[in-house]
């Protein structure tokens, strides 16, 4: 036993310098394009600590995705100022990331998607929500300890006897009321811009602009190609155009919303992985649960990735 032992001692450590080469050179590819000054906090010993860190968990696992995860924690650290919340919220992340699993990241990336209204027309958020169907199949396997274990590693907290938190097809109801609504057929719009004057007559074509451009075009139909109605509201009103809210009301009126089960539907259709999704989201540990400061973070990190657009923490907080 004592001779093998030591032979899976030298195979560990050849594994361990493997590991320790690979996650050198992503950390290097990555900061080889940051500014000058960044590089220069690698003199810092409170940095210096954070990447042998980063080192030391990547060895311990080999995992790729993780691999990738705290090297761009390392990166939010070097942009972070010291003896800042910001700073106590990464160094936070970065010692928590290495105990969650793919799944519980997965599950914390949806949470966070859940509560944000991305600025897309509806091909972008199509495009979006394709991307992020590997995290929504990765929840097929989150179970009730899985959440549990989020309580007590500090990403949330929540008392099973009290929901605090919608569906997922709730919120997305909500945050996008416009995208999830029934096509308005051509011959409806025409009707209804033909009722106001304000919309008619070449010198009123800025105006019937500011409506047409709400919509997207297919075949015989015409579909809101925005989020939202308090987008809308606050466009107009920045724009000096509050008479046309009327107008847009009643085109609204005439797009019945979509049922829960359209929205489901809905995406489903685009990758049926988010059926996953839906169905862990209505579950009652899963309503309670209340997102803490440091699970909003590293959910907020995955979206950035795959969004590639920055997801300011002030957006909750």
């Amino acid at each position: 036993v004592k001779a093998e032992l030591a032979i899976y001692t030298q195979n560990a450590e050849v594994e361990a310098q493997k590991r320790l080469s690979e996650i050198s050179e992503k950390t290097i590819d990555r900061i080889t394009s940051l500014k000058e000054d960044l590089l220069q906090r690698f003199n810092e010993p409170a940095i210096q600590i954070a990447l042998n860190e980063t080192f030391k968990s990547y060895i311990a696992s080999g995992d790729e995705e993780l691999g990738e995860n705290l090297i761009d924690l390392l990166i939010e650290r070097l942009n972070t100022e010291e003896r800042t919340t910001d700073q106590a919220l990464i160094d936070e992340a970065r010692s928590i990331v290495p105990k969650l699993s793919s799944e519980t990241v997965a599950f914390l990336t949806i949470l966070v998607f859940s509560r944000l209204i991305f600025p897309y027309n509806r091909s972008q958020y199509d495009a979006f929500i394709v991307k992020l169907a590997p995290f929504a199949g990765k929840l097929k396997n989150v179970t009730s300890l899985d959440i549990a274990y989020l309580k007590q590693v500090g990403c949330g907290t929540g008392i099973s006897a009290f929901s605090t938190t919608e569906s997922l097809e709730s919120s997305l109801l909500s945050n996008y009321d416009l995208f999830f609504r029934k096509d308005i057929s051509l011959n409806t719009f025409n009707e209804i811009v033909q009722k106001y004057p304000q919309l008619i007559g070449t010198t009123q074509l800025d105006n019937l602009g500011y409506i047409i451009s709400l919509f997207g075009i297919a075949q015989q139909n015409m579909y809101f190609n925005v989020t939202n109605t308090k987008r809308i509201t606050e466009a107009y009103h920045q724009a000096g155009k509050n008479f046309l809210l009327p107008i847009f009301e009643e085109l609204k009126a005439n797009a019945a919303p979509f049922s829960k089960e359209d929205v489901c539907t809905y995406h489903i259709r685009k990758d049926a992985r988010w059926k996953y999704a839906f169905d862990i989201l209505r579950k009652k540990e899963v309503t309670s649960f209340v997102l803490n400061p440091v699970g909003v973070y590293i959910g907020i990190r995955q979206l950035t990735r795959i969004c590639e657009m920055p997801i300011p923490m002030s957006i909750f907080y």
